[in-house]
């Protein structure tokens, strides 16, 4: 072998040593099954990384609770188990001072209200508090709104929640929201929900459309009151030790791909939404749109929530400022 090529060789071997060095395989931790909107948007995202890094990062998807659940998932990242995940916010509340807020009720007018206030001065605090807490945001998904449903009759006014015995999620804010509200709250698991239902045991729930609809509840509960009194997304995050690691191009490549799965999310939901109110409607649902709802009556019950869950001065302008913008 002549000098020539001798060096060629060696320089051949130089770079794939320093591509292999800097080659970095992420894991992905995600609870939802492969039919998910929320997976595919994932799946996108894996491999427009690996497509826009030219292979130098590799992302393997674990989804279905492989690796636990949301709580694991997020103590992995700030134990730098895992890179890269996607999260309820209720899972950060603890580290994420911000993120409790994001669950008041009716504190979003729609959800185009809801996404201006996320790429604004709170989602900046947002960011800037998952920072500090050893996570990078990397977008948002959209998870919907939810809204009330019932087995016997609808929610229009604030009176009818008298009586009722309704499952909500088992936080504090929600609790009292529905006690506020006159009715009796009951925290069970969600795949209890539709049995109660059917034996009398609750009266309602609440959950977006394709919750509504994929679990069954639709079949039990057939008067669903757009009321959305809860319209929060969920976060992709990748831990703040790995994007440290990242290169200037990887990190750009990382953001590029966020922004691309988040639009498919977007498409994915609304796609969702709208073929699982078709299937209600044919299964004789009976849908009560927010204009048919007494809400101002219902908000004003709700909003006491807030004096006894805003505990700051720093939250409370947060809130102010959140229920005052366009």
């Amino acid at each position: 072998m002549n000098l020539v090529w001798k060096r060629r060789w060696g320089l051949s071997l130089l770079i794939a040593a320093s591509m292999a060095v800097q080659a970095k395989d992420f894991t992905m931790a995600e609870i939802h099954p492969p039919t998910h909107p929320v997976v595919k948007s994932e799946e996108l995202f894996a491999s427009r990384v690996n497509q826009l890094t030219g292979g130098a990062i590799q992302i393997q998807l674990k989804h279905s609770g492989q690796l636990g659940n949301e709580d694991q998932a997020w103590a992995g990242i700030k134990g730098n188990k895992i890179e890269v995940t996607r999260l309820s916010f209720a899972t950060l509340s603890k580290d994420v001072p911000a993120a409790s807020l994001l669950g008041l009720p009716y504190l979003f007018r729609s959800r185009d209200h809801m996404w201006r206030v996320m790429d604004g001065d709170f989602g900046k605090r947002i960011v800037s508090e998952v920072e500090k807490a050893g996570a990078i945001v990397l977008g948002y998904y959209d998870s919907g709104t939810r809204s009330f449903y019932m087995t016997k009759k609808p929610i229009r006014i604030r009176s009818d929640f008298t009586g009722q015995r309704i499952r909500v999620m088992g936080t504090p804010v929600f609790k009292d929201l529905i006690t506020m509200l006159g009715a009796t709250p009951v925290a069970m698991p969600f795949d209890k929900v539709a049995a109660a239902m059917a034996n009398g045991e609750i009266d309602g729930a609440e959950n977006n459309i394709p919750s509504y609809v994929s679990s069954g509840h639709h079949k039990v509960a057939p008067y669903f009151s757009f009321d959305e009194h809860s319209s929060v997304p969920e976060v992709l995050l990748i831990s703040k030790k790995a994007w440290d690691g990242l290169n200037d191009d990887q990190k750009k490549a990382m953001r590029t791909a966020a922004d691309e799965s988040v639009h498919l999310m977007k498409k994915l939901w609304a796609e969702a939404e709208a073929r699982d109110m078709e299937t209600a409607k044919k299964a004789g649902v009976t849908f009560i749109e927010k204009s048919q709802i007494g809400i101002s009556g219902i908000e004003a019950f709700a909003i006491k929530v807030y004096s006894k869950h805003v505990t700051n001065v720093q939250d409370l302008d947060s809130v102010l400022k959140i229920l005052n913008s366009e």
